[in-house]
């Protein structure tokens, strides 16, 4: 009795080993990107600095202490358009309309 795998063993170790590698780099990409994510969350995309949460008109902002800047999660700026006044509100509302590259409700 010989000790050589066969053809068809090899052929299912090599198949087997392949699917393991793309596997393991499947799990590496995904770690990989998690990471990423986690490395950029509440960071300012401006300078990079850590945002601190505020809340202005019972909406939590993230503002950067660094720069400055003022940055707002999906919806936040429109429902802070409508709780302002006619005066920075129309100003706000001609800034997000400018982002969104349409036109937004009058009042």
């Amino acid at each position: 009795m010989t000790d050589r795998p066969s053809k068809n063993e090899e052929e299912y170790f090599a198949q087997r080993e392949a699917e393991l590698r793309k596997e393991r780099q499947t799990l590496a990409d995904v770690a990989r990107r998690d990471e990423e994510r986690r490395s950029h969350f509440m960071k300012c995309p401006k300078c990079g600095a850590d945002l601190i949460v505020e809340e202005y008109h019972g909406i939590e902002i993230d503002r950067c202490p660094e720069c400055h800047g003022i940055w707002f999660d999906a919806g936040e700026a429109e429902l802070l358009i409508d709780k302002e006044s006619a005066g920075f509100g129309s100003i706000f509302q001609a800034v997000v309309k400018g982002v969104r590259g349409k036109k937004t409700s009058s009042r």
